[in-house]
């Protein structure tokens, strides 16, 4: 026998190869058994991770132009399979990249939108063991009926229909047992995707990982979703039209823990069923109207902001007190963003100022948020084409060159380094009212766009502002763009103080109010330059529909289409689908 099988099969070998076979499985079956496979989903998370770098490491070059398409596919197949092998919050993970996707591949969106169908949930003698530990008490001390099966599954928790003893319908929300075993394994491996991410597209994306990641902690805590639930109606009731429209379900606190919560039981059909809205003699266009206006005033005037709102989180019943009426029910207060004071200023600035085509004012706060690009910003505020030369439009432009695979990313990513050119000035709250628009978008646009949806957040934003009349004049109000405590460390031109206001002439009074009264005509006829716009789309898609027989979205899918050739006729970038859509 040869030495060198000879050292292979001598006893020592065998032993060492014992105590490691046996090491190995010992430590699987506790990861399997007590850890949640925590380890087990990192290590696949970085073996997939080693290989995607690999993959665009040799593949993405200009030599192999016309194969990057099918190299974006590849990978962006490998992240939908991690996230639905791991599960848990690789799936919120998973739809974040989905979300956000607009400085990565149109693929990466259309292959991780099948992460939104995801509905595993847990066995009922699981549930049984949570709600035991969470309260203290054996379900049927609690509840006089608790349905075995889950109403609703989701990434992180599922919900079940049960009665309080009293008789009171609740629902109540488990979070999946594993989660929290596994939340700091899954966060790491996150935040060393995106540092990944970053290193292969050369592109700032790790500077909003803690303010995201933060976020997600927040959203597995269901004693902070109570709260946010509480916050939300608080707000809601400030303003006397949304307090009526919208209702948020009550949450029994003496029945909630961090990993448990019971709340009211509320009973509708999702915003966007529109055969379940006609049944119920509900119109479509009035419950869209309250949906951008509940959400446009949590942007624009509370600043605590939902930024899960799709249609299983928006249900719609008939009015208790009017049944000819609808009524909102906002469901799933896990995951909130608080903006601050200064930004909730300057952003609804920002929205006039586009319809003012105050191009100093859309500079300044673009400085401020470290952004170089207006245009693009304004492109992705509106979620259509917009010209700081002219009013808000739709009309696309054609005379576009096509650029091969590998030139479309690299100007892209020339575009989006020029965009955001000091990532640490951009707000991180543009990142969840980014989410929370394009949802709301796509709920419309479901719909069949019955409602001008830009229009109505214009006004919100307005609102949001106030009643100072110096907002109407060509001058900026500086003091609406920063605080005193920022203005020492940001550009003199764009932190100008506010000094005392000297005593007018009754001449400079008259021009100031004439200048302002001319200012909010200029916002009016561009709002009504909008509505035409918008009800010639709605016209044009009705005659397609009775007379051609073709289904069409209305008013967001003509933005849709301009903003995509916009897209591709200034940035080379092409976009095939629907890339828009949440």
């Amino acid at each position: 026998m040869p030495p060198l099988l000879q050292r292979i099969l001598s006893r020592r070998t065998g032993r060492t190869a014992a105590v490691l076979s046996a090491t190995v499985t010992g430590l699987y079956l506790v990861d399997t058994h007590k850890n949640a496979k925590a380890f087990q989903r990192t290590a696949r998370t970085a073996w997939n991770g080693v290989l995607i770098g690999y993959d665009y490491k040799f593949n993405f070059t200009p030599g192999k132009a016309n194969q990057i398409n099918e190299l974006h596919q590849r990978v962006a197949d490998r992240i939908l399979h991690v996230c639905q092998t791991n599960g848990g919050l690789y799936i919120k993970l998973g739809q974040g990249i989905a979300t956000n996707s607009s400085v990565l591949p149109p693929c990466y969106l259309t292959t991780l939108r099948a992460l939104y169908d995801d509905a595993s949930s847990v066995d009922y003698s699981i549930v049984e063991k949570i709600i035991q530990k969470e309260l203290g008490k054996e379900i049927h001390e609690v509840f006089s009926s608790f349905s075995r099966e889950p109403v609703a599954a989701a990434s992180i928790a599922q919900v079940h229909k049960a009665t309080l003893l009293d008789g009171t319908e609740v629902a109540v929300k488990v979070q999946k047992p594993e989660i929290q075993v596994q939340i700091e394994w899954d966060l790491i491996a996150y935040r060393l995707l995106i540092k990944a991410y970053e290193y292969i597209f050369d592109l700032p994306m790790s500077f909003a990982v803690d303010y995201t990641i933060r976020h997600l902690r927040e959203e597995t805590d269901f004693i902070n979703e109570a709260r946010n639930s509480e916050l939300c109606n608080e707000y809601l009731q400030t303003d006397p039209q949304l307090r009526y429209q919208v209702y948020v379900p009550k949450i029994f606190k003496d029945y909630s823990t961090k990993q448990v919560m019971v709340a009211e039981w509320v009973q509708g059909c999702r915003a966007t069923d529109k055969a379940k809205l006609k049944e119920m003699n509900l119109s479509p266009k009035k419950v869209m109207e309250s949906v951008v206006d509940v959400f446009a005033h949590q942007i624009f005037i509370s600043g605590f902001v939902h930024c899960d709102p799709h249609p299983g989180n928006i249900l719609v019943r008939k009015h208790p007190n009017n049944p000819r009426k609808h009524q909102l029910l906002l469901l799933d207060h896990g995951l909130y963003m608080r903006e601050s004071e200064e930004f909730r200023k300057q952003y609804c600035l920002f929205w006039k100022s586009l319809f003012l085509l105050d191009k100093q004012a859309i500079q300044d706060i673009c400085t401020l948020w470290g952004v170089g690009d207006s245009q693009m910003l304004a492109n992705a505020t509106l979620l259509k084409p917009y010209n700081a030369n002219r009013s808000p439009n739709i009309t696309p432009t054609t005379n576009t060159s096509v650029l091969d695979a590998y030139e479309i990313q690299m100007k892209l990513k020339t575009t989006l380094k020029d965009f955001l050119i000091n990532s640490e000035l951009l707000p991180k709250e543009l990142i969840f009212i980014g989410r929370n628009m394009t949802i709301v978008r796509a709920n419309n646009k479901t719909l069949g766009s019955p409602v001008n949806r830009i229009n109505r957040m214009a006004r919100w934003a307005v609102v949001g502002l106030g009643h100072d009349p110096n907002l109407w004049i060509s001058t900026v109000p500086t003091h609406h763009l920063v605080t005193s405590s920022s203005s020492t460390s940001t550009d003199k031109n764009t932190s100008r103080t506010l000094t005392r206001q000297q005593p007018l002439s009754f001449w400079r009074w008259v021009s100031l109010t004439l200048q302002a009264r001319f200012n909010y005509w200029i916002f009016e006829a561009a709002l009504a330059l909008m509505s035409a716009a918008y009800h010639f789309a709605q016209v044009k898609s009705y005659f397609e529909k009775i007379v051609l027989g073709r289904k069409t979205d209305g008013f967001e899918a003509v933005l849709d289409d301009a903003l995509k050739q916009r897209l591709e006729a200034e940035y080379g970038i092409k976009v095939e689908g629907d890339l828009f859509d949440a």
